[in-house]
């Protein structure tokens, strides 16, 4: 599947990351997926969340600069290989993979894991994908 993905551009300084994540709980909106890279002074945290409407109307009330993008979400288990399976999958296919980041849990308690992908052609990682799952 295909999700939005924001990408905010917050000061690389103690408690940024708690400000904004603490306005998506207050806003019960879910992080399901994230990413933070910093420089020296920007950090860009990347998030997919539950509800990409009230997102953005959530930082533009914020005054929080961010972009929207698409990305790929690929169920994997959390195991030792998936990824590598993943990346190997798309690599036969000759899908270049601009980055990748991944969501985590137990999997004793039902959850669900993710590799959330950014790729040129997002069409192309599903029907790749699709094609591996036999659907």
């Amino acid at each position: 599947m295909t999700k939005q993905q924001f990408t905010l551009y917050l000061e690389n300084k103690p408690g940024e990351l708690a400000r904004i994540t603490k306005r998506f709980a207050g806003a019960k909106i879910n992080l399901e997926g994230i990413s933070v890279a910093t420089t020296a002074e920007v950090a860009l945290v990347q998030l997919v969340v539950s509800n990409a409407t009230a997102t953005k109307r959530l930082l533009s009330a914020a005054k929080i600069p961010f972009t929207v993008q698409r990305v790929a979400m690929v169920p994997i288990q959390n195991k030792p290989g998936e990824l590598a399976n993943v990346a190997a999958l798309l690599a036969r296919e000759k899908i270049n993979i601009n980055y990748v980041y991944a969501t985590a849990c137990d999997c004793k308690t039902g959850c669900n894991c993710y590799a959330i992908i950014s790729a040129p052609n997002l069409k192309k990682v599903e029907e790749a994908w699709k094609r591996a799952a036999g659907q």
